[in-house]
């Protein structure tokens, strides 16, 4: 990993309350864009814990991988998520979450600029300047996350210690900074990423909150998933319209996804209206 930076507030030398106090408010309800920089001050009164930074991530098979270098899980029924410990790490349309790893969908050749935050609160959203954006639960075990890999996980390396809490809520978010014309190269685009985690026992199924690309039913049927992965009793009854307000898609998007994960058997309805949404094929499918 190129030019890694950690910061931790309980041991960097801060500036003045005065400038954070003019960084917080100018920004207008803290932007997330601006969370990229590296100047910490404006935000010691904003709950922020420790930041790990990555300016030369190499994505490899186009996923960013965040791994908990050691797990261990109680005996526990039913498991949260559900499908706990089956091993696979589906990221959807955007990215997924579960019990000791994020994965996320990272195209681009050019080094992903990573940055990642413990706060000890929910983080101010403010006016989302991103391209993709989710919020998402996400489980711990050793108290610790590192950046990984696809074929050669964290090793030891620890990139940022999240306590002793279990259960917490990370906000993914990703903006695309364009790199226009490079002699011999194709026009490509740098990926800047913040992950924000913060403790939240209250285990709440994922919600998008940005997108700017179209979706294929069959990534969107992970996300569907997902949905009822991090719901903890099943079936899930919904509809069609909450579906499309949380994965932020059309509602006709919802109905096609909903096809093709039932055919892929993710999932089955028990009912047709309301939706009675729980993970598997159907009896006897």
């Amino acid at each position: 990993m190129n030019a890694a930076r950690r910061h931790d507030r309980r041991t960097s030398s801060l500036a003045d309350e005065s400038a954070s106090s003019h960084w917080a408010h100018s920004l207008c309800g803290l932007r997330l864009c601006a969370m990229l920089s590296s100047d910490l001050r404006y935000l010691d009164r904003m709950g922020l814990l420790r930041v790990f930074e990555d300016d030369g991530y190499q994505a490899e098979y186009s996923l960013l991988v965040l791994n908990d270098p050691a797990v261990e899980w109680p005996d526990e029924e039913p498991e949260i998520p559900h499908y706990r410990d089956r091993g696979d790490t589906p990221n959807g349309t955007f990215a997924g979450s579960g019990a000791g790893w994020i994965y996320v969908d990272a195209p681009g050749l050019d080094g992903h600029r990573v940055r990642l935050e413990l706060h000890d609160e929910p983080p101010p959203a403010g006016e989302l300047q991103f391209d993709e954006a989710l919020e998402t639960p996400y489980r711990s075990s050793s108290g610790t996350i590192s950046l990984a890999s696809v074929t050669s996980g964290p090793g030891d390396q620890v990139d940022l210690e999240l306590g002793h809490a279990e259960w917490f809520r990370v906000r993914i978010a990703l903006r695309r900074e364009g790199l226009g014309e490079r002699p011999g190269f194709h026009p490509g685009f740098r990926s800047h990423w913040l992950l924000q985690f913060w403790p939240d026992t209250a285990v709440a199924a994922p919600v998008w909150l940005a997108r700017s690309e179209a979706v294929s039913s069959a990534l969107l049927a992970q996300d569907l998933e997902a949905i009822l992965r991090w719901t903890p009793q099943l079936p899930l009854q919904t509809s069609i319209p909450d579906l499309a307000k949380r994965l932020l898609v059309s509602e006709a998007d919802v109905r096609d996804g909903l096809t093709a994960a039932e055919q892929s058997g993710l999932l089955h309805d028990e009912g047709k209206e309301p939706l009675r949404l729980t993970l598997g094929p159907a009896a006897g499918s």
